[in-house]
Order: C-alpha cells, then structure tokens, then sequence
C-alpha cells in the first residue's frame, strides 16, 4: 500500500464514520501495483475536478467489498467515492487481463488496430474505469440530498422506485458519457491524426460502447426483462442509448469534425456495441446478458423511448444538473 493511499485512508478513518475493516488494504493483493497506479490517477482527477466545478474536499478508496459496485457520498466536510475492491477484481481479471478480447475483435476492427496506442482490451479496461469514476463525479456535482446517504451505483437491496432517482441516475450517466466523449475526440485525433475518417471515430465510439456495457451488465441486480418504473436506476438498455446518444451527439456537434466531414451514425455504433458485448460475454466471460438486447429494443421500442422521454423532460425543483455544471465550466 503506497503512502498517498495510506494518507488518503486515514483522513477518511480519522474524519468519518468509516471503520478500518471497511476499507480495502490492497498491499497483499496481487493486483496491488495496478490497484495503486488506479488509485493515483484518478486521486489527481479528482482534486482537479473538485476545483472545476467548486466542490468541498474529496476523498477516494477502495471498499473492502467483493460486490460489484461504487458509491458517492457526503458529509458536513468532505466528499467521497468508494470503489468497491470487488469492481476492480471484476475489471482486472475480465477486461484487463483478457488478451483474448483483443485477438477477438481483430477482424471487426483490423482497419484500425495498426493506429491504436494500446490492445483493446486495455483501452475497454480504461474506459470502464473512467465511466465509473465520472459517473460518481456526477453525483458529487449534483449535490442531492440522497448523497448524504450516499448513492450505490447499483443499490445493495431492492428500492421502490423514484422517477427523480432515476433522473440522478441519468444525469451522472450523461455527465460520465459527456466525459467520454471529450476522451474519444482527443483521442482520435492522437492516434489517426488530421486525415481520421468517420469510420474510424464510429469504430472508437463502439469499442469505448462496448466497454460501458460490459460494465453495466456486470452489476448482481440486473435483469433481463425490461423495466420502467421499477429501481433507482433505469434499465441498462436505456442507460447505454443514452450513453451512445450522447457521444454521438458531441461527436456531430464537433465543429472540428464537422470540418473533417466526420458523420455519425447513432443507429449503426448502437447495433455494433450490442455485437462486441454478445461476443465478448459470450466466448471470454461466459455470460448472455446482452444477446437479448436488439430483441428487446426491437419488441419495446416505444415503451424505452417513451421512458427515456419522460426521464429527459423531468425537471424537479431541486435539482443540479450535472451536466448544466459542465456546460457551464466550458462556457467560462
């Protein structure tokens, strides 16, 4: 265990109600120079970011916890993201160790693989940990009342549902993708260069997609029929048309790549991020939550647009968007 995460760990046991037994001592885990290098980075994103948007002091570590799962919260002096050491195991030994994930989607994306700084299954690795800490980011900036209860990225036992749960939900997801998206852009331009084509930025989008679905799929409390009013959280099948809309989205809108004739096509990177998870889960993690998706989207479509709709257009009284945040540091 390095010294920053020592530091880090005893504020957190000294300024909190958390108790030693609750936070994960990586130093005898074999995943420990990785879980440090993780921690390190995203301790340094998280100072940046706590001066961005104005928040209180932020703190970062790891639950002693086996679950797949994350969390935010607040108290009267600090912020706070636990990850849970059971979500990095899950990452670790299914994405980051699975060269296989790599040598699977060569055919589909062999135009691209010469261009790419990294195996692909490090950069879905990265992406889930980016997804995953921007999206606890994102409930930190909106400040709720039920961070002060803290909010489970996949609550620990069945709630009722509550439209403006689902609407934090939505919005930290929204934020988190927003984040991604600004990650896609600059990286498209580092590895292809001034001359990228639309295929190559859709081909980034899918994989990063992909990525973010495995992730959502990974959770104990999914379920495979679909869902409206049920949950804190909306239906991953919503939350990844949200996530792939709005990368989408910021992508079309780039002025840098509307002058390069970049198009994108939402509908497209949507069949083809339903197609590497299918793959992926299917012959590396020995899992089927997605191979029902296009039929589910297919048989419910008006229900999951409508859903998505009325989550959109919901705007309580009380409520900081985090996204309205983002646009707001890019606009100064």
């Amino acid at each position: 265990m390095t010294k920053e995460y020592e530091n880090e760990i005893k504020t957190v046991l000294d300024e909190t109600d958390f108790k030693s037994e609750e936070i994960f001592d990586f130093t005898d885990s074999p995943y420990a120079e990785e879980l440090s290098k993780v921690f390190d980075f995203y301790k340094t994103t998280l100072t940046n970011n706590s001066s961005r948007f104005n928040l209180k002091k932020s703190y970062i570590f790891y639950l002693n916890n086996r679950s797949v799962n994350a969390k935010a919260g607040t108290t009267d002096k600090y912020n706070l993201i636990c990850i849970n050491a059971g979500l990095m195991i899950f990452l670790i030994q299914n994405i980051f160790e699975k060269n296989e994930i790599h040598e699977l989607l060569h055919s589909d994306y062999n135009k691209i693989y010469n261009f790419l700084d990294n195996p692909i299954h490090i950069l879905m690795y990265q992406v889930a940990l980016h997804f995953t800490f921007y999206h606890e980011l994102g409930h930190l900036v909106q400040n709720s009342e039920s961070l002060k209860s803290f909010i489970f990225e996949r609550p620990t036992e069945v709630q009722e549902y509550d439209l403006k749960k689902h609407k934090l939900e939505f919005d930290a997801d929204t934020f988190s993708a927003t984040f991604i998206s600004a990650h896609i852009h600059q990286y498209a331009f580092k590895i292809f260069g001034e001359e990228l084509t639309s295929y190559q930025v859709e081909s980034v989008i899918e994989v990063f997609s992909s990525s973010i679905l495995l992730y959502f799929l990974s959770f104990e409390a999914y379920k495979d029929e679909i869902y409206y009013e049920e949950s804190t959280h909306p239906h991953p099948i919503i939350r990844i048309l949200n996530v792939i809309l709005t990368i989408s989205n910021y992508c079309k809108n780039s002025p840098r790549l509307k002058e390069k004739g970049i198009e994108i096509n939402h509908n497209k990177i949507y069949d083809l991020t339903i197609r590497n998870a299918i793959k992926i889960e299917s012959q590396i993690i020995n899992s089927t939550k997605a191979k029902n998706f296009n039929k589910m989207l297919v048989d419910n479509k008006v229900g999951i647009l409508t859903h998505y709709k009325k989550i959109i257009d919901y705007k309580p009284d009380d409520f900081v968007s985090a996204l309205d945040r983002w646009n707001e540091t890019i606009n100064k």
